[in-house]
Order: structure tokens, then sequence, then C-alpha cells
């Protein structure tokens, strides 16, 4: 594969990244990280909510620009985009080539401003049902926004449905589609007993137990607490081990939710006692996939696939996922992982898995070549850079 020249500088707007580990924070830093490593200058605008984080940060090469964001107040909001604004005429590199992940907070501002500066211009969706193109653009009134898109270079669809919802509405056939990626190295497949045994202890889990793993925020978007309730009603035996936020800090924007988390929690020690541990954020998910048996995804709408499952399969583990759209793309039922559509269908595929150790093996090895051959972030730069190169 010819990859175009390196060299090149980008700039990439995302509502978040580290210190928040999740969503498109995370696999917007993945992307920069691996494009510095390939000789590119990279930098990263995003939120600074409440304003408690470092303006300005060096992450893995990637340079980031954090700017001040009160969520709670309407006021706040405002200052924001016109913070944004200022950044765009003052501070934006226009040379370089934009990417913006989806409906951020002034995102049509962004895409405003890369037109008359005649930036080269990237959008990616990153929640369907919030920023799909039959979201920001398929009604008469949001013609506006639909404009904006339609003068996009390219548009990266993580899956079949964004493309298809972008080339409907849209009508373009500018896609670069491409699953976000994971960096294989961090999830290497370790089945070292001795190893495996040591990590149940650093994280205080119970040997003996097949671990059900649910990974991301604790709300209600991600199928909490039904998912409580369906697997209080399962007699198999397992252990539910979720890692994610379920208090988040004022700096995270995700904090507006905690009262809704909290009551999750409750609910599912009451559902589930003793068969659910909440690990909270952690930094260390590969070791928290190689404890792992299964993945779980309970969510009703996803960017599919979501790091979650990215590094799931890299780590070689079967996923059960609920059957939303983009999922075919990743999981093929019964091949790389079991996908369900209601609850007889779910305790159906999950008893299976938990009673059958041997079929978790065959179908996390399927999902560990798929991980290999799909999802590795360096071949997917290098498809980017084909494909970018091609339309410079």
């Amino acid at each position: 594969m010819k990859a175009a020249a390196a060299g090149k500088s980008f700039t990439l707007f995302t509502a978040e990244t580290y210190p928040a580990v999740a969503g498109d924070g995370l696999s917007a830093l993945l992307l920069g990280k691996q494009l510095v490593q390939t000789g590119n200058r990279v930098a990263l605008v995003c939120l600074n909510p409440n304003g408690l984080l470092k303006s300005f940060d060096q992450i893995d090469g990637v340079e980031t620009i954090r700017i001040p964001y009160d969520y709670k107040t309407i006021w706040g909001r405002f200052l924001f985009r016109l913070r944004l604004i200022n950044y765009l005429i003052c501070r934006a590199d226009k040379e370089s080539t934009w990417m913006v992940y989806g409906a951020m907070p002034g995102f049509r501002f962004i895409l405003l401003f890369a037109q008359l500066y005649r930036v080269k211009r990237i959008f990616r969706s990153t929640l369907w049902g919030f920023d799909d193109a039959y979201t920001l653009a398929g009604k008469l009134y949001q013609i506006p926004t639909r404009v904006l898109l339609k003068k996009t270079h390219i548009y990266w669809a993580l899956n079949s449905a964004f493309s298809a919802a972008w080339q409907k509405v849209v009508k373009r056939l500018n896609v670069f589609q491409s699953f976000q990626g994971v960096d294989l190295e961090n999830y290497k497949i370790k089945r070292d007993e001795v190893f495996l045994d040591r990590l149940k202890e650093k994280y205080s889990i119970p040997k003996g137990k097949t671990l059900i793993l649910m990974v991301g925020h604790l709300i209600s978007r991600k199928g909490y607490p039904e998912i409580f309730d369906w697997l209080s009603m399962m007699d198999d035996e397992f252990l539910v081990l979720h890692a994610g936020t379920t208090n988040a800090p004022e700096w995270d924007t995700m904090s507006r939710f905690n009262d809704e988390m909290a009551k999750n929690i409750v609910h599912a020690q009451k559902m589930l006692g003793a068969k659910v541990l909440f690990l909270g954020r952690q930094g260390q998910m590969g070791e928290i996939y190689q404890l792992a048996d299964i993945l779980l995804v309970a969510s009703y709408a996803e960017g599919y696939p979501p790091n979650s499952v990215n590094e799931a399969m890299a780590a070689g583990k079967p996923v059960i996922t609920r059957r939303i759209p983009g999922v075919s793309d990743a999981i093929t039922d019964g091949l790389n992982g079991y996908v369900f559509s209601d609850f007889e269908e779910f305790r159906t595929k999950f008893s299976h898995l938990i009673n059958n150790p041997l079929r978790r093996d065959e179908l996390g090895r399927n999902a560990r070549i798929f991980a290999e051959d799909k999802l590795d972030i360096r071949k997917i730069v290098l498809r980017f850079y084909s494909f970018i190169g091609n339309r410079t």
C-alpha cells in the first residue's frame, strides 16, 4: 500500500481527551499519537470542563489545547463558543488538515471557518442517533448543517450504517470507512495462570468465577439498569466486573450524570449483590481484559465498534452485544461473538458462553484474528494516508 507522504500537520477537534480515558477522547489521542509516530505534527483541541485542567499539554507528542467550558450554565456554553471562535481566528493552524469528531460543542463554527480558510477538513460521526447524517442533517430545517457537511473533503465512517446515512443525506461518496482501531501491542494475549492469579489479587477479584466485563459510563445509553435486571434472572455462576465512570470528577462533563450513575450502582447491588464488582476508572485496561472471560455490551447506541469492543477483540475475548446499527460490521454472530435483540436471545447465548469455555476460546481466537486484520491502528493510519493522499 502506498502511503501519502508524512510530515503533514493535523488539527483534531474533539470534546475531550486525557485524563478522560474513554470515548472519542481516547480514540482521538490514539490516532494523534500514531500520526506523530509517523512523522506528522498533531494538535488536539478539546474542551476544558469548568476550566479545571491545564490549558496546554503535551501527551505522547500530541500538542493538546483545552478551551474552558462551563457546561452547567447557558452563559458558560455561550462563552465557550466565543473562545472557540477566537482560537479559530487567532491561533488555529490554517495550513493543517482539520478533523472534527462529531457534534462536539461549536462543531458548526469549526466547519464554517475551515471552509472560509479553505482548509482540508474531515468529519467523523461518533455516536448513532447523535451525530450520524440522519440525525444532524436529515430534516428540512437542518439544511445549513447539511451544506456545511457537504463541503467537507472526507467523511470518516466507523461502519456501514454511518456510511449509508451519509451517502443518502449528504449525497457524497467521499467516505473513508474504517474502524477507529486499537494499539494491538497493549492487548497481547497472556494465558499464564500464575500471572492471572496475581492480577486477581491486585484487583481483589475472587478466583473460580467466570468474569463478565462491562466497560464505560454507568448511564442509561449503555443499557443500565435494564441489563442488571436481565443478569439477575440468570441462574449461571458468574461475576460482573464494571470498569468505567461511576462518579465523574468536575473536570469531566460526565459529572452531570453522577446522580443517575449512583442510582444505577444501588440498583445493581440490589439485583446482583455479590455478583457485581465496580472497579471504577482504570488506566491499565489491558490487565482488565486479560482477566475477563467475556465482554458484554448492552448499549442502545454506539459509534460501533466502541473502544471496549476494539480492545476486547484485540485481547482475544468473545463479545456478546446488543444488535444496534454497525454491529454486523465487527461482530459475526457465532464466529467472534454473539448478538442479541431481546432477553430470550440474550439468556440463551449468554448461558451458552458461561458454560462452554472451549467455545469462548474459539470465539476469542477469531476475535483476535479479526483485530489483527481490521483493528490495527498502524494499518488504519496507512489506509488513511493513502485515502487522503489520493484526494490532495
